[in-house]
């Protein structure tokens, strides 16, 4: 079997709970939840970024934004960045779910879906940890209490190359 390599192709690796992949990660600019603040994924370019679509009605969602922020808050920002993306219809949900469990990073509201659309977010939650340059290492689908501590491993291996 012969296979033809365009340069739009993609690397895919199945691996237990993840895909690494090494495709340029969509740019999107979106609402701060709180604030209303426009952030753009390209302004974090240069950065390592762990961006987060979850959502108020989600348990393992709801699980892993406390468990995100303390990674968060021991990695530093100078070159580590966290987006979270919250997809509730009513973002008032998502407001008032940080307003019990405030976070430290960037919450934007996505009501539409339209940011997540080119991500082919169909479950939640789905996270993808980005690498300098904008591409995409890792997708998770999913949380449970612990895998904060493999993904922060691979940030600090990113963050020292």
């Amino acid at each position: 079997m012969h296979f033809k390599l365009s340069r739009f192709a993609v690397l895919i690796f199945c691996l237990p709970g993840f895909i690494i992949a090494q495709e340029l990660a969509q740019d999107f600019s979106a609402s701060q939840i709180i604030g209303n603040e426009q952030v753009r994924l390209s302004d974090y370019r240069g950065k390592i970024v762990f961006l987060d679509f979850w959502a108020s009605w989600c348990p393992p969602c709801l699980a892993s934004l406390p468990a995100y922020d303390k990674m968060y808050r021991e990695l530093g920002t100078e070159e580590f960045e966290i987006i979270a993306i919250n997809v509730d219809e009513d973002t008032d949900d998502g407001i008032e779910f940080l307003e019990d469990h405030p976070v430290s990073y960037p919450v934007l509201a996505d009501p539409d879906g339209e940011v997540g659309i080119p991500y082919g977010i169909r479950s939640l939650p789905v996270s993808y940890l980005i690498d300098r340059e904008g591409r995409i290492v890792q997708r998770y689908r999913s949380y449970k209490a612990g895998d904060e501590i493999e993904l922060k491993k691979l940030i600090e291996e990113l963050l020292n190359k």
